[in-house]
């Protein structure tokens, strides 16, 4: 980053530098090319060859044409101060689409999600996912956890199709993830990032943006099982309420509780939430987790972590470290490692 920040800074001097001596050096031949032509038609006025206003007219279009012929000139010093923003329009332009194919419609998931020797690597070079051998159950309550740079959300991106294995396959029940179009597998994942994305309309509305036909029951409920509800009642407009620009009139903790909720309108058989408590306090986060492991009947939900406070409630806990599994278990099972990475993660927010 700071070597393309020094070659960007570089190149802009050069850039400045030769729009200087450009215009310098077309504002030298046009004023020597006035100072020639004043002489030569002023000349013709005295002898009688042209008239005073022949001279003013001659010389009108003189003016008129030197500063667009030097404005042609530096035409091309102004197409090179964008030329770097029109080559990041172009990349994308040009950037390889996702490629829907006509195969047959993927079945509701059923059973369990199963990562079978999954592997990724970056463009660069840099390996993501090493190894990956997981199952995860439908009704269950998993929790990825692990330092920063682990590979919790990588694995995560994996479950809707934003990122694909290097090698590897992952399995919806028994339909292998390579032969399914990516519209049938996010139209049974939800993923809710850390960042909140909310519109300048009402909490209703926003709502809807996960599911158009939500009804207002299962949106007060989705609400209800997000711990929303807590600042929605008092609105004096309850999910009627405008929420401001971007959410601005809300806190960012009740921005992720409404993005919560706006995931489980969806009704998908799978619900990856990342960093759900975060901007939670206690109270709220202990009754937000409680309320997912009874939305977890019937779907499975996915929870990117690090509190343990978050991690605890977890029926299943995979503990990654430089994008391999570490440990898998509930916490009690873990925790009776003593030599465990999960047990020394614990024992470290303990202290």
């Amino acid at each position: 980053m700071k070597n393309s920040s020094a070659e960007s800074y570089k190149r802009h001097r050069l850039t400045v530098l030769l729009d200087v001596l450009l215009s310098f050096t077309a504002r030298a031949c046009v004023m020597a090319t006035m100072i020639v032509s004043f002489i030569l038609t002023t000349d013709d006025v005295i002898s009688g060859a042209l008239s005073l206003g022949d001279y003013a007219v001659l010389w009108g279009m003189f003016v008129l044409l030197g500063y667009n012929a030097s404005a042609i000139g530096l035409y091309w010093i102004e197409l090179q101060k964008n030329v770097a923003a029109v080559r990041r329009v172009f990349f994308f332009i040009d950037y390889t689409a996702e490629v829907e194919r006509p195969l047959q419609p993927m079945a509701p998931l059923a059973n369990a999600i199963t990562f079978n020797d999954v592997s990724f690597s970056y463009p660069d070079g840099r390996v993501g996912l090493s190894q990956i051998n997981l199952t995860f159950p439908v009704g269950k309550l998993v929790a990825i956890v692990g330092p920063t740079g682990a590979g919790k959300t990588t694995l995560a991106y994996m479950l809707p199709g934003y990122l694909r294995p290097t090698t590897g396959d992952i399995y919806f029940d028994e339909k292998n993830l390579k032969d399914v179009n990516f519209n049938d597998i996010r139209n049974q994942v939800t993923y809710v990032f850390q960042e909140h994305m909310l519109l300048s309309n009402s909490i209703c509305e926003n709502l809807l943006l996960g599911n158009p036909d939500a009804s207002e029951d299962e949106m007060l409920e989705a609400c209800r099982i997000s711990g929303a509800m807590e600042f929605i009642d008092p609105l004096p407009k309850g999910i009627d309420t405008p929420v401001g620009k971007g959410g601005d009139t809300l806190s960012v903790g009740q921005k992720q509780r409404l993005s919560i909720a706006r995931g489980l309108v969806r009704h998908t058989p799978i619900l990856v939430l990342d960093e759900p408590t975060a901007a939670l306090d206690p109270q709220t986060e202990n009754a937000l987790m409680a309320s997912l492991k009874k939305a977890a009947k019937g779907r499975l939900v996915v929870v990117i972590a690090h509190r343990l406070s978050t991690i605890r409630e977890a029926d299943q806990i995979v503990f990654l470290e430089g994008g391999r599994v570490v440990d898998v278990g509930d916490h009690e099972t873990l925790m009776r490692d003593p030599e465990g990475r999960y047990r020394q993660f614990v024992d470290l927010q303990r202290r």
